[in-house]
């Protein structure tokens, strides 16, 4: 269900609104410094609104329902388009779609379910963060995108633990369970890093191209944004190394444990082997001292295991047991 809500503000004014209409948005727009619209699973009337109101080009609101694109910076007219990507972690790891419109008064940001990961900037509006409130929508747009990166950390963080578990896994429960979670944990990394790889770049064209929306000033912000984004897919990067040395450690503990197995058949085998000798030369149908009677068993079985215990004395003494 679509859903509109307002934020607008001045150095010394600050208005919260929810439900609202599009119209409503225009007003708040004249009278404040700075409006902030989220609009939740737009339909086509909202769309249609947003275009007619505040100039958006359709080719970029069409870019805004999609859910799907690669993160990406557009210049249209007096409009910074913006898609950005979030971390998201319900049944498993995936992202979700942010896009954003940047202009002189006005910030816009479009998705089509519940983004918590915007109400940290909200709350810093609502406590009256004087440099939000006394910078322009640049910064505004700043300030998201930054809330936006850092709360890749936590994720990055329950990734890490993860990981933790499944070294702990290969080394004592080395079952095909295990090898099958280690082989999902690459694939979601790999393609986490493959979503938000184009992120680095979009926000590295942020910082370096000379768009009139973001003021000098602003621009330094972001780079500092372009560093931390660096730094969140350098740790994507480790993870996905420790993971693959995760898998060659799994085999290495499969094929000890099929070696040690290996090694105890061999040795059973080769202690039977001369025990199967003696039981074979006492069985033959020909005529053998001492086997008639019960001393031929007896003897037989006496021999068996002084052969078997020299055997095992002998393994024991080159350390093959």
């Amino acid at each position: 269900m679509v859903r509109v809500e307002v934020i607008a503000y001045t150095p010394t004014e600050f208005l919260e609104e929810h439900d609202i209409t599009i119209d409503r948005c225009r007003e708040l727009l004249d009278t404040h410094t700075v409006t902030w619209v989220n609009v939740v699973d737009p339909d086509g009337p909202t769309v249609e609104a947003l275009q007619k109101v505040f100039g958006l080009h359709p080719l970029a609101l069409e870019d805004a329902q999609n859910e799907d694109l690669a993160p990406k910076v557009e210049l249209y007219d007096t409009t910074v388009f913006i898609v950005a990507r979030t971390i998201v972690w319900a049944e498993e790891l995936d992202t979700d779609q942010l896009s954003v419109f940047v202009a002189k008064k006005f910030l816009i940001t479009i998705h089509d379910k519940v983004f918590p990961q915007l109400e940290a900037t909200r709350i810093r509006l609502r406590k009256g963060d004087p440099r939000l409130l006394k910078s322009g929508a640049d910064f505004l747009a700043y300030t998201l995108l930054d809330d936006l990166v850092d709360s890749y950390l936590p994720h990055l963080d329950r990734l890490q633990n993860i990981l933790d578990e499944l070294e702990e896994k290969a080394l004592e429960d080395p079952s095909r369970e295990t090898a099958n979670t280690i082989h999902r944990f690459r694939r979601d990394l790999l393609v986490l890093r493959n979503q938000l790889r184009p992120q680095r770049d979009a926000f590295a064209q942020l910082s370096r191209t000379d768009l009139a929306v973001f003021r000098k000033e602003t621009r330094d912000y972001l780079r500092d944004i372009y560093d931390h984004m660096i730094q969140a897919l350098d740790r994507i990067d480790t993870l996905r190394e420790v993971s693959s040395g995760l898998m060659e450690v799994y085999l290495s503990v499969v094929n000890n444990s099929l070696n040690e197995v290996m090694k105890t058949l061999t040795i059973i085998a080769t202690i039977f082997l001369p025990l199967g000798l003696v039981a074979s030369a006492y069985g033959m149908n020909v005529a053998f001292p001492g086997k008639e009677g019960w001393t031929g068993l007896a003897g037989a079985l006496v021999l068996m295991g002084i052969v078997g215990a020299i055997m095992l004395m002998f393994f024991r003494r080159r350390k093959w047991l």
